[in-house]
């Protein structure tokens, strides 16, 4: 899978003014020289088109819960000499 280009400025424009009018996403397609796949993801959510998106699971522990298990669950030195 490649990269995709963003749509830009101005086919966001003409898209919002076709999307407003009612065409289809095959006619918008057809006009601006765009898959349907690519006019219908940005009519989905217009306000996210063009940024990164998370991809794969996210994690049951973040970055700060996972340190705070491991200072609980490791011994200190100074508990392993007492010992």
């Amino acid at each position: 899978m490649g990269l995709v280009s963003t749509v830009s400025s101005e086919e966001q424009a003409q898209l919002d003014i076709m999307i407003q009018l009612g065409f289809s996403t095959l006619q918008i397609s057809r006009r601006i020289t765009r898959s349907r796949c690519c006019v219908r993801n940005y009519a989905l959510d217009t306000m996210a088109h063009g940024s990164a998106k998370p991809t794969g699971r996210p994690r049951i522990l973040n970055y700060r819960h996972k340190r705070s298990v491991e200072q609980q669950t490791i011994p200190s030195d100074a508990e392993v000499l007492r010992t």
